[in-house]
């Protein structure tokens, strides 16, 4: 996901940075609830709670499922961007995208 990341940042012309910069922030702050979730665990887990391991299952895979999302929204949006005042383009957001 940092690579594809890494790629649309690429893209994406130096005025519109900042939607990426969005994204970036967005996956670091879900990175770090990760983490603390992480913690909370291993921590109740030495304490003797039992972890159930499928609902840990689909609170990692929730959010790998949002950084995808975000990707995916913020490809369409770069595309979108790419081919503005092109009149055979299909917008994925019929609202637009204005600068």
């Amino acid at each position: 996901m940092e690579k594809r990341l890494a790629e649309i940042q690429k893209r994406v012309k130096k005025e519109h940075q900042d939607i990426v910069k969005f994204v970036i922030h967005v996956f670091d702050a879900l990175d770090q609830k990760a983490n603390e979730h992480r913690r909370l665990a291993a921590s109740n887990a030495l304490a003797g709670i039992k972890i159930n391991g499928h609902e840990e299952k689909i609170y990692y895979d929730t959010i790998t499922e949002t950084k995808r999302l975000l990707l995916d929204v913020l490809e369409k949006t770069t595309d979108d961007f790419d081919h503005l005042g092109d009149k055979r383009w299909d917008k994925f957001f019929k609202d637009g995208v204005k600068e």
